[in-house]
């Protein structure tokens, strides 16, 4: 019955032993190493914007007039040169007739006087006074045509018509506004950015635009125009960027949001579990020939799953990402090889004979 006590009491005093002999045989703290990396600071600018037709124009009649035909249908596109309105013009049609008619009779007779001039028929001050004649009747008739010509109204450019208020039979002066004309095939795209964002940008830069109305597909355009100075009253100067709309999804008037990530200094990249804090701020462990080392760093930025800092660190050092908790200063550090903790030997297996 005695030998039971003492088996027991060795039993303990040898469990006890077991962590003695555990740490004897590794006294380094396990941790994961990861080498500071060069890292970019990027500013993130974020804008709102207002999308403008690369040309866009109100148009009005020439002169006053009655209203005889109207080609305007809403959203509808037009060509260059397509006539949109048409005036009563059978008075200036009777103008125009009128001066060529007398156009004509000027040249006649001046043809006749310079026939007569060898002769000595005429003198040359007769001569003189039907040549400005003619010249006369020709700048009626081109006035004549002229306001033939302000009786219609044509599109000045290629682009898309807005809605109008005219209808046939209305009298309208050239204060009566038609209608509108786009040519959205390209939009102007303004904004604002602070003034210290002055010389970060350049023409030529792309920047990427997402319409409030369809979040979902932003799109990419390029700054064509800067402003050369800064608001005094707001701090701010302005951009203009070309939006290709050639498949027609916006429309001027649209509001956007832009973004633009600006390239920053350079500074020492570290995972962000290697960042730890104290009461003097932020730190790193830095392990050096085996030994851990406490480096104060300076937090500049977080990027995903890293950090970007400032403080004594070179590229290619190795700080402790993994473990943090563990280090002291001067403590060895012992670096595990991860392909020699599955490095089990091999297992030899029968495989079992079918059944008969």
């Amino acid at each position: 019955m005695n030998a039971i006590p003492r088996i027991f009491g060795r039993l303990t005093v040898c469990l006890m032993m077991l962590p003695a002999v555990a740490w004897a045989q590794s006294d380094a703290a396990p941790v994961r190493l990861s080498a500071v990396e060069a890292g970019q600071q990027r500013d993130r600018i974020e804008a709102v914007g207002e999308a403008r037709a690369a040309r866009s124009v109100t148009l009005y009649p020439e002169s006053t007039g009655i209203v005889t035909r109207l080609n305007v249908a809403a959203g509808e596109r037009v060509e260059a040169g397509e006539t949109l309105v048409e005036l009563e013009s059978a008075q200036a049609r009777n103008a125009l007739e009128r001066a060529s008619a007398e156009l004509r009779d000027a040249r006649n007779r001046l043809e006749r006087y310079e026939s007569g001039k060898g002769a000595g028929t005429f003198s040359p001050t007769t001569l003189e006074n039907v040549r400005r004649e003619v010249e006369i009747a020709r700048l009626t008739r081109e006035q004549a045509q002229l306001d033939l010509a302000d009786r219609s109204r044509q599109a000045p450019f290629a682009g898309h018509l807005g809605l109008t208020d005219l209808e046939v039979g209305q009298r309208v002066d050239p204060d009566t506004p038609i209608t509108t004309l786009d040519d959205r095939q390209t939009l102007r795209v303004r904004f604002r950015l602070a003034g210290h964002y002055h010389g970060q940008l350049a023409v030529g830069d792309r920047i990427t635009l997402t319409a409030w109305a369809r979040p979902e597909s932003p799109v990419s355009a390029t700054i064509q125009a800067i402003d050369s100075r800064i608001d005094r009253d707001t701090g701010t100067f302005q951009l203009e960027a070309r939006l290709d709309n050639r498949d027609d999804r916006f429309r001027p008037g649209m509001r956007f949001r832009i973004i633009r990530e600006l390239a920053g200094p350079r500074h020492a990249s570290i995972p962000a579990t290697a960042l730890q804090w104290g009461d003097n701020g932020a730190y790193v462990w830095r392990v050096e020939a085996g030994t851990a080392e406490r480096v104060n760093v300076t937090l500049v930025a977080r990027q995903a799953d890293q950090v970007l800092v400032d403080g004594p660190l070179e590229i290619g050092d190795d700080v402790v990402s993994e473990g943090a908790q563990r280090m002291r200063p001067g403590i060895e550090v012992r670096i595990i090889d991860p392909a020699t903790l599955d490095d089990y030997p091999r297992i030899d297996a029968v495989r079992d004979t079918p059944a008969q």
